[in-house]
């Protein structure tokens, strides 16, 4: 659906605005009449206040006059065969609301047909998802979720083999790590306990005969001796014990009363060869290596919910491929300029693919009000570029203050691929938020 004129009826003054079929620039407005403006058009596709009219031309070409008098009801009229076909527009409460027909009210339309900085730079947790994705290189990151997805049934084929579930293989790897901890602390207290023996008891033996021949303080250093290696090896006791408390808490947890009792029933049927029992382990660490490097490319956005939009994803890639150029062929590098036109174009594009189908098939124009303000020039013409080609396939109508996208559109328009409207200096606005009348500047 495009919006071809907008007729506002104010007093004794009637303000009209011709629209161009694709792209539209509506510049020299501020904020106050843009809102303005934007609110007379979607109010007129609502139910609308009376005293604006619009003429529309369908995506099948088919043209209509909306009328709302102000002294009587809404009509729609067949511009082409001159007939009143106001019928086949009413809601079911007989209002004519071409927005209500597509379920939309007018603070959702307003909200989805209207687009603004804000609504640009603030985006929806899956918007940015897609968009994080998107600027991952796609061979590699499908490459990893595959890699995920194989390494996790090879974990639950594993699990199945020996009676278990995929969850328990995180348990039998901490039990085994902390009984080999267990065992590594056992081995070297022993070794201690027995070199402390020695030690300490020649020491103890030699502490007789040096304090009789030297006294007690001839006899000090080899009871410092037997002293310290008692010392030693009680360190190391302590290290053995800590260990096996810390084996006996994931017993514990997996509900084993000791590690005999693990290995015989491996966790509460967990009845598995030694061969097995490696596998599941060796499958879950693969997992786990996979899960590391898909969190290297993705972050905290789960394989499961990537390959769930797999296809919105690689559409977004190839856009950002085909806004911006990609000079390194492993991954998508990019300057803060490029981010922020690849961003914006996803954006852009994400929301003019939305109202292209929103009304049942039918479309619906897409209102830019100042959307790029803090947006450098040389990034802002490639967005405009961008919006000028999606305009071919939707009504694009954009209001601004801004001198770079007046001057762009003014150039642009001399090839009849958009018009620009600028208000009149010497005119004052028609009333209230209403922008002034216009100069229509048209190939």
């Amino acid at each position: 659906m495009h919006i071809e004129r907008l007729t506002i009826e104010a007093g004794d003054n009637t303000f009209s605005l011709d629209l161009h079929p694709s792209f539209t620039v509506i510049a020299g407005v501020g904020p106050a009449e843009r809102r303005g403006l934007v609110g007379e058009m979607l109010g007129a596709l609502g139910s609308g206040r009376a005293g604006v009219h619009l003429e529309l031309r369908a995506d099948s070409g088919t043209r209509y006059g909306l009328l709302r008098p102000i002294d009587g009801p809404a009509r729609v009229i067949s511009l082409a065969r001159g007939i009143d076909v106001t019928d086949s527009f009413r809601t079911e409460d007989g209002q004519v609301d071409l927005l209500a027909r597509s379920g939309l009210s007018g603070r959702s339309a307003k909200k989805l047909l209207r687009l603004t900085e804000n609504d640009l730079t603030t985006r929806s947790q899956f918007e940015q998802n897609i968009l994080t994705l998107a600027h991952v290189d796609q061979g590699r990151l499908w490459d990893v979720a595959r890699k995920v997805t194989e390494r996790e049934q090879e974990v639950a084929e594993a699990a199945a083999a020996i009676g278990s579930d995929p969850e328990d293989a995180p348990i039998i790897q901490e039990i085994e790590r902390r009984h080999a901890a267990f065992e590594e602390a056992e081995e070297a207290h022993d070794r201690v306990r027995r070199i402390s023996l020695l030690v300490g008891a020649n020491a103890a033996v030699a502490i007789v005969p040096l304090a009789g021949i030297f006294g007690l303080a001839g006899a000090a250093p080899a009871l410092a001796i037997a002293l310290a290696m008692t010392v030693y090896s009680a360190v190391y006791w302590r290290r053995m014990e800590a260990a096996r408390r810390h084996e006996q808490e994931a017993l514990d947890a997996a509900g084993a009363q000791s590690y005999l009792t693990f290995q015989i029933n491996k966790v509460n049927g967990l009845l598995a060869d030694d061969h097995q029992r490696r596998q599941l382990m060796r499958a879950a660490e693969y997992h786990r290596s996979a899960l590391t490097e898909w969190q290297l490319l993705a972050g905290d956005i789960p394989v499961d919910w990537a390959l769930d939009h797999r296809a919105e994803i690689r559409e977004a890639a190839n856009r950002l491929r085909s806004t911006v150029e990609v000079r390194n062929p492993m991954a998508v590098r990019l300057s803060p300029e490029e981010e922020t036109a690849a961003d914006l174009a996803h954006a852009l594009l994400h929301r003019l693919n939305h109202l292209r189908t929103l009304g049942g098939g039918e479309s619906y124009p897409l209102f830019l009000d100042e959307p790029f303000p803090q947006v450098e020039d040389s990034v802002k013409g490639e967005l405009l570029e961008l919006l000028m080609k999606a305009s071919r396939h939707q009504q694009v109508i954009f209001l601004t203050e801004d001198e770079h996208v007046a001057s762009w559109a003014r150039l642009e328009a001399m090839t009849g691929g958009l018009s620009i409207i600028e208000p009149s200096r010497d005119e004052q606005p028609a009333g209230g938020d209403e922008p002034r009348s216009s100069k229509h500047v048209a190939a």
